[in-house]
């Protein structure tokens, strides 16, 4: 329906608008000083219509584009009216003739094009509004100055038509404008996508609207007329583009950057309040697992201060062994921790990987877990070359390689593989374990999740950190599984080959 009701308003606009011009030309039969009153006094109308819309808003723009179009387009409308004053037969300055008009149009469209240019670098800038008023009034001033005091190059010379100057000055100003309309598309997600549209159509007729006026040779000429239709057409899509759509949509161009800002704060949100569920598990963390071990240790200490002269050389042994392991557990969750909280904050230095070297080290670190469980390690003959840093790999393919041998078969059997995609290389380990349910797998790669169903002494942050490493170094986790089918976690690094890129 509302696909419909678009359709219908443009094809309702199409047919007015061709009535309307339709109806301009008769009165261009009747009198061309009538049609060329009616049709400049739309653009003035639209002109000053475009002032009062951005200065009335201005306190509440979240960028300067608007402003500077409002105070450039008071201007053209004021020079635009005098033109419309000028003009051939108005007999308001009698002892000028055709050339002033001609004169005072160039002068015009070069404030125009010029406007049209800088203001999208205004998107991004502040614009202080007391300066741009000064500058256009000692610009404008010193246009007419020279126009009406005839130092300004002559653009038109009755029964002889256009000066080779007024020829080349629609060329400049035409490239001028398709220069602002490069700008305009290299900034489009500053606007909205239909006041986009509507702004470029509308530097492209007034491009057409310039083109128009290098042929004729009567300023009541057809060429004169069809140029004056282009600059209706071109003065009712900016109207479409600014005036219309800041009054029935005013977020879609006056806050249309608050509205991104808006989308950026919503997506921080989010991202905080998933910080702030990792401070949770985090709390939740040093309350229970760094408790525990701590609880033992202390109780443990206590019961050597009591114990200490009257036990045996085997208790005190037994005391001093737990009191160790309990130790060591909280070291390597305290290290665990910081290596979390690091990956966060380092920028490290992207460079090539030698991958077997790194997975060489790895084994060598469980090489006693290997041998005591029988452990059956496959790898494949070469490595894919990939970008990455070397440290923090080494420990994605540790916390791997770790749960695949502690949740694996017995004996367990790990096969490790790498499979180059385009611009990125694919890592992966397989194990032959009991394979994970599709909750577990849902709960994988966030923090103090534990990976196994079984109970376990681990702190559930080793997936965690394989994450943050991974994403940190633009590549991807993932995890395939199947219960009784074993379970592949892999995970991703740019190609050594985007280096050059």
């Amino acid at each position: 329906m509302e696909r419909r009701s678009i359709s219908r308003d443009l094809y309702i606009t199409i047919l007015a608008g061709a009535v309307v011009l339709v109806g301009l030309y008769l009165t261009s039969l009747y009198s061309y000083l009538l049609f060329h009153s009616l049709a400049e006094t739309f653009s003035i109308v639209i002109a000053c219509s475009i002032f009062v819309l951005a200065w009335n808003t201005r306190r509440f723009l979240d960028n300067n584009y608007l402003l500077l179009m409002g105070i450039a387009y008071l201007f053209i409308g004021g020079m635009d009216l005098v033109h419309t004053l000028a003009y051939k037969g108005m007999g308001v300055f009698q002892e000028y003739d055709a050339n002033l008009s001609t004169q005072l149009w160039i002068a015009t469209r070069y404030v125009e094009s010029l406007s049209l240019l800088v203001a999208p670098l205004f998107l991004r800038r502040k614009l202080r509004a007391n300066f741009a008023f000064l500058g256009y009034t000692i610009v404008v001033a010193l246009l007419l100055a020279s126009i009406f005091g005839r130092s300004f190059p002559d653009c038109y010379v009755e029964g002889a038509g256009l000066t080779p100057f007024k020829k080349v000055s629609e060329y400049i100003i035409s490239i001028i404008l398709l220069a602002s309309v490069w700008l305009l598309l290299r900034n489009r997600r500053a606007f909205a996508t239909d006041v986009l549209r509507w702004l470029v159509w509308s530097i492209i007729a007034t491009i057409a609207s310039e083109l128009a006026f290098t042929f004729y040779v009567s300023v009541y000429g057809f060429p004169n007329l069809l140029g004056h239709f282009f600059k209706i057409v071109s003065f009712y899509l900016i109207y479409k583009a600014i005036i219309q759509t800041g009054l029935s949509r005013p977020f879609d161009f006056l806050f249309r950057d608050l509205k991104q800002r808006e989308t950026v704060l919503r997506q921080r949100t989010i991202e905080l309040q998933a910080r702030n569920e990792e401070l949770d598990a985090f709390s939740h963390t040093v309350a229970h697992d760094l408790k525990n071990p701590l609880g033992a240790i202390v109780g443990l200490a206590e019961i050597l201060k009591e114990e200490y002269a009257t036990a045996s050389d085997e208790t005190l042994g037994q005391y001093l062994n737990a009191i160790s392991r309990s130790g060591h557990k909280m070291d390597k969750i305290i290290d665990a921790l910081l290596l979390l909280a690091q990956v966060s904050k380092t920028e490290v230095k992207m460079a090539p990987l030698d991958m077997s070297h790194i997975v060489d080290e790895v084994l060598l670190q469980l090489n006693h877990v290997i041998e005591e469980q029988g452990v059956e390690i496959v790898l494949p003959d070469a490595w894919p070359e990939a970008l990455g840093y070397g440290p923090w790999v080494e420990e994605v393919w540790l916390n791997y390689l770790s749960n695949a041998i502690k949740y694996g078969g017995r004996p367990p059997r790990v096969e490790l593989g790498a499979t180059a995609q385009q611009d990125k290389v694919r890592f992966w380990v397989r194990d032959n374990g009991a394979g994970l349910t599709p909750q577990a797998l849902a709960r994988l790669f966030t923090p103090f999740t534990q990976l196994g169903q079984i109970p376990t002494a681990g702190h559930g942050l080793g997936l965690s950190i394989v994450r943050r490493i991974v994403d940190k170094l633009d590549g991807q986790v993932g995890v395939e599984s199947k219960v009784d089918q074993g379970s592949v976690f892999t995970f991703t690094l740019p190609a050594a080959r985007t280096l050059s890129h």
